[in-house]
């Protein structure tokens, strides 16, 4: 077992930004455990986070898996479990001293007390119990589809000489498995999916808010990540993506333009979301448009006191907002020197379902 008995994990928030992108222009797409080993570093600001989400029997879920060095006392992972249901938003997060941690430097997986993540013969294997009777009990069994797709394809430098790393090792899966919540046992069967996130530097000191795009469909898809900086991050955004159709790869690389064609306020974070948001590329233009408001939550509203206290030091408003959308790609050529009008006049090259996801950090 390796102890990193410094400072725990600000949990609650690395959780809902385990989603959070990093960026590059490299068109490396394979990516998988090889790729996610623990590696710690003694780095302030050190951080890895193993993000799996499950769709199916009427509900979302959201499972990650925090190491770190940020935050209060001698914790330094933990998990966080978020359920959307019937559109009721429930989390449940745990934080763990070093002397819980079971992981190996170089290697893939590890025990944060009574939760597991590994890897055997081409299958991810989730155990989840918190302890607490009043926390769900996981078991899920992930089997990807096809190879997992690098956002970042390896570290993006960020302001102040930090580095982040973002990949999506599981696009989509299959994933069977079982929880028992409120007493209840449930069998799951659905569609899973998992991301990564690395990095050595707060999110807060270069970044307002997050923005991730998934298309869960192996091979099809458009995937967005990227963040709206603050005012010294030397970025007013930086937006990366990849399109792909069939499993061929349409375009990728840092977005040249992002532009809200319409916006409104989310009553329950009081920021303002898009409606509809135009990303124009290198070889496609596309437009994604919002079908509903899947649900959110107030990160400080699902932690300890202690805990809270620390974070409302860096973040003032932390929300996670979970959108159900449709993307349009115009991929033919000439296609990015169009406006929004005389594209949406044409015939898409393709459309996706997607999930649009913002990490709302300060105002």
């Amino acid at each position: 077992m390796l102890r990193l008995p410094r400072l725990a994990p600000v949990l609650t928030l690395i959780s809902y930004m385990s989603v959070v992108p990093a960026l590059s222009a490299g068109p490396v797409m394979n990516v998988g455990p090889s790729d996610m080993v623990f590696q710690p570093t003694d780095e302030e600001g050190y951080m890895q986070a193993w993000n799996v989400n499950f769709r199916g029997n009427g509900m979302l879920i959201y499972i990650t898996f925090v190491i770190s060095n940020l935050g209060p006392k001698s914790l330094n992972n933990g998990v966080s479990i978020l359920i959307v249901q019937k559109g009721q938003v429930r989390v449940w997060t745990k934080e763990y001293d070093y002397q819980s941690l079971e992981a190996k430097k170089g290697t893939f997986g590890h025990k944060s007390y009574m939760n597991w993540l590994r890897y055997e013969n081409g299958k991810y294997f989730i155990e989840i119990d918190q302890g607490d009777k009043s926390t769900p009990v996981i078991k899920l069994e992930v089997s990807p589809y096809g190879p997992g797709l690098g956002l970042s394809d390896g570290k993006i430098n960020v302001s102040g000489g930090g580095f982040i790393r973002f990949d999506v090792p599981v696009v989509s899966s299959k994933a069977t498995g079982h929880m028992i919540l409120d007493g209840k046992w449930i069998d799951l069967q659905g569609i899973g999916g998992m991301e990564y996130l690395h990095g050595n530097k707060p999110v807060h000191q270069f970044a307002k808010r997050f923005h991730l795009i998934r298309s869960y469909h192996q091979g099809s898809g458009f995937f967005v990540g990227g963040f709206y900086g603050t005012d010294d991050s030397g970025h007013s955004s930086l937006i990366h993506g990849k399109v792909l159709q069939g499993g061929k790869l349409l375009d990728h690389g840092v977005v040249k333009e992002v532009k809200h064609l319409k916006e409104s306020k989310n009553a329950y974070s009081g920021y303002i979301i898009p409606e509809k948001t135009l990303y124009r590329m290198n070889r496609c233009v596309l437009i994604e448009s919002r079908n509903y408001y899947s649900g959110g939550y107030y990160v400080l509203g699902n932690i300890s006191m202690l805990l809270r206290a620390v974070l409302r030091v860096f973040f003032a408003k932390p929300y996670v907002l979970h959108y159900n959308t449709t993307v349009k790609a115009w991929c033919d050529p000439g296609d990015v020197s169009l406006s929004a009008d005389a594209l949406e006049k044409k015939k898409p090259t393709t459309q996706f379902p997607s999930e649009s996801t913002f990490y709302l950090i300060n105002p």
